[in-house]
């Protein structure tokens, strides 16, 4: 399993174990992981899988929204691409502070 690595000059804001929903088919399927923001991206690494399933600079995000997913708070961060990430989890109150705190809107 690779580890997440700080680049030069970069800062960590803050991180935590997050779900992450991937469509599987017609449904989608709630993968656990890490998630890590810096003062330079957010970055989602699923458990056991060496690559990150999330690696955006902050300049690629357009910005987050609160959400409901079933009984529980979603956080949804878009990509400027198009592309968006759902996270569910014990700290997803914090990610919304970790994403203000890097300077990414609130949609």
């Amino acid at each position: 399993m690779a580890k997440f690595q700080l680049a030069p000059g970069e800062t960590m804001i803050g991180s935590g174990q997050l779900a992450l929903h991937q469509k599987q088919f017609l449904n989608t399927k709630p993968f656990s992981g890490n998630i890590y923001v810096t003062n330079q991206r957010a970055c989602f690494y699923i458990s056991m899988v060496g690559s990150p399933e999330m690696d955006l600079p902050l300049s690629e995000i357009k910005g987050f929204s609160v959400g409901k997913k079933a009984l529980f708070t979603a956080v949804t961060i878009h990509s400027q691409a198009g592309e968006s990430y759902v996270f569910t989890g014990f700290p997803v109150k914090k990610l919304q502070d970790w994403l203000r705190q890097a300077g990414v809107p609130e949609l």
